[in-house]
């Protein structure tokens, strides 16, 4: 091969690079949100392990934010057996620690921390909600607005479907989106 012709081709692949980084940055807003959650769910899906003790998890994991307030998720998990049909759900030690990803249906308790002090002295509802296919929301448990001055706040209920559901927490009135969180839930998947 002549050194023109080798010169050729190099500069002939540059120039399909340059164009295709440029296509691809100036498209990335159709395509690198979906490719983004993509990677992060397969990602998680396929580390997902119970912790081994409270604190395993990262802070940013497990965190829902609005525009005005924070919270911390802390999902206790207890898979549908045998042995946890109808039986005490007080025993937290039977429970495996998890964030919003839940591996199965069973008995679930979230545990959400309010992470400023200023929210303590705010009513706080939570809802745990179903989502369709078309992305209605179906309740299934709720806590009505009170105060939580310890800033800890818990949900128990029982997840009998595999899909996606939503834990919303609405803070004071909940006039504006900025005053609730919603924070998506998998399960089995």
């Amino acid at each position: 091969m002549s050194p023109n012709t080798r010169l050729n081709l190099i500069l002939l692949a540059v120039l399909v690079l340059l164009i295709g980084g440029n296509v691809a940055g100036f498209t990335y807003r159709s395509w690198g949100p979906a490719v983004n959650q993509y990677v992060t769910d397969y990602w998680k899906a396929h580390t997902l392990t119970p912790a081994v003790k409270a604190g395993d998890r990262t802070i940013a994991e497990c965190l829902g934010v609005s525009d005005f307030y924070s919270v911390h998720l802390t999902t206790y998990f207890l898979a549908d057996s045998d042995e946890s049909a109808g039986g005490p759900t007080d025993d937290l030690t039977k429970y495996d620690e998890y964030c919003d990803r839940i591996p199965g249906t069973g008995k679930v308790i979230f545990s959400v921390t309010l992470m400023e002090k200023d929210a303590r002295n705010e009513p706080v509802a939570i809802s745990f909600y179903q989502t369709d296919g078309g992305g209605a929301l179906k309740e299934i448990n709720s806590l009505p607005s009170r105060v939580y001055p310890s800033g800890l706040l818990s949900v128990e209920t029982t997840v009998a479907h595999k899909g996606r559901y939503v834990l919303r927490l609405a803070f004071g009135e909940a006039k504006n989106k900025e005053d609730m969180i919603d924070m998506p839930i998998l399960v089995g998947r």
